[in-house]
């Protein structure tokens, strides 16, 4: 079993692989190579045994029934929410609150602090963010009054962060929360994350980091990064779909007002009068994705058991080598930087779509568009990219078939 093997032991995709049965399948004659996995990460069997057991032999619903199988969910769930903070090393004074996803997590800290606002207050993000770390804080700065302002993180030609003193004066005493991604879904770019926090908490403004794309591929320690807030999906590290996180200090959690009313999350209801429960159930309001959140807590057992840097290392080796095989060809441009997990390069004359239609007519699935994270696009000057992420299942020969059929489709389709 995989599970079972050692941290030590060296990394072997072959094996690996095994447990990830879609990834057998052929399309219309060609073998499947699934490289949209920043979009969402297939599940191995692990996951999906682990979810169908509960179904099997423990489903009831939970912290409502004094009988055997409410107990024995509740038991399951509750140590799913345990196991979930262990994986990121969250404090245990701290808490995960459970969500649909990150996109819910991150409306739940924006409605939760909406009475706590005043006009002229400042909402700081980045301008690498995806559409769900933009579009909740620029609602929430319609509806209070806030100012939404935009922190210009300027990128090299190597698609990595400039660092530059100007951007402490984003952060002022007007800044109340500073939110942004801890890895760029569109482009892979890691913003300067540690020193960022260090402005945001210099001013006293509460921090949010998007880690969607971050907790599949580099171990996250939410401890050491001292941020009020992190959220992620579990669809993008192995884990079901619509379950997520939303992890926060305690002092912070108990600042948001429920973004949901309803059951389970009160702890005494009158018709004059209702007092919530305690956290973490007070930000949980009616019947929890239970299969979801132990789903998520196997998919974070399932990474644990493996050499988490031997899978970053080999995700990145994919990468390097997709980017160099793609640089070398006079229409592509590339946008991510090098040791990222991920290429996202354009084909001068060429759309995107056509790119992607293409390499899908050869079994190869990427993401071509804008990737929920249009200003940024705009800001490229370009209305899309085609993106090829990997994950530790992907393999050099995918990397190959990759090079081969864009370089065949870019002949292709330049002669039309």
């Amino acid at each position: 079993m995989l599970f079972n093997l050692p941290p030590t032991m060296p990394f072997n995709v072959d094996l690996l692989r095994q447990h990830f049965p879609i990834l057998s399948q052929t399309i219309e004659g060609h073998p499947l190579v699934y490289l949209d996995n920043s979009a969402t990460t297939q599940k191995p069997t692990e996951v999906l045994t682990t979810m169908l057991d509960y179904y099997q032999t423990s489903n009831a619903n939970v912290h409502r029934g004094a009988h055997f199988l409410s107990n024995n969910a509740t038991s399951q769930f509750e140590q799913a929410r345990q196991n979930v903070a262990n994986f990121i090393h969250a404090a245990d004074k701290d808490y995960v609150i459970w969500t649909k996803g990150a996109t819910e997590a991150i409306n739940m800290v924006a409605y939760g602090i909406e009475q706590q606002l005043k006009p002229n207050d400042e909402i700081l993000i980045s301008n690498l963010e995806h559409h769900a770390n933009l579009v909740p804080w620029q609602q929430l700065a319609a509806r209070t009054g806030a100012i939404l302002r935009i922190l210009p993180l300027v990128l090299t030609e190597e698609g990595n962060v400039l660092w530059q003193d100007s951007y402490q004066d984003y952060f002022t005493a007007h800044t109340k929360l500073f939110a942004c991604t801890h890895v760029s879904n569109a482009l892979g770019v890691k913003p300067p994350i540690q020193q960022l926090l260090r402005l945001a908490k210099s001013v006293n403004a509460l921090t949010l980091l998007d880690g969607a794309q971050a907790v599949a591929h580099y171990p996250v320690n939410v401890d050491e990064l001292d941020c009020d807030f992190y959220v992620f999906s579990g669809h993008k590290m192995y884990g079901p779909t619509g379950i997520g996180v939303l992890y926060g200090k305690t002092a912070a959690l108990e600042r948001l007002t429920p973004y949901q009313t309803g059951g389970e999350m009160v702890a005494s209801v009158s018709y004059d009068k209702t007092s919530f429960n305690q956290l973490p159930y007070r930000l949980e309001a009616g019947t929890p994705n239970i299969e979801g959140a132990i789903g998520l807590a196997a998919a974070c057992q399932f990474l644990s058991s493996l050499p988490r840097n031997a899978l970053l290392a080999w995700e990145q080796e994919l990468a390097k080598k997709a980017y160099h095989a793609l640089q070398q060809h006079p229409k592509i441009r590339l946008y991510s930087p090098v040791d990222s997990t991920m290429v996202s390069f354009t084909v001068d004359g060429i759309s995107s779509t056509d790119i992607s239609e293409f390499l899908d007519s050869r079994g190869i699935a990427v993401r071509a568009g804008q990737h929920c994270a249009h200003p940024l696009m705009t800001s490229l000057g370009v209305h899309g990219t085609i993106r090829a992420s990997f994950a530790c299942y992907n393999t050099l020969q995918e990397v190959e078939g990759l090079i081969t059929s864009v370089f065949e489709g870019i002949e292709l389709l330049a002669d039309d």
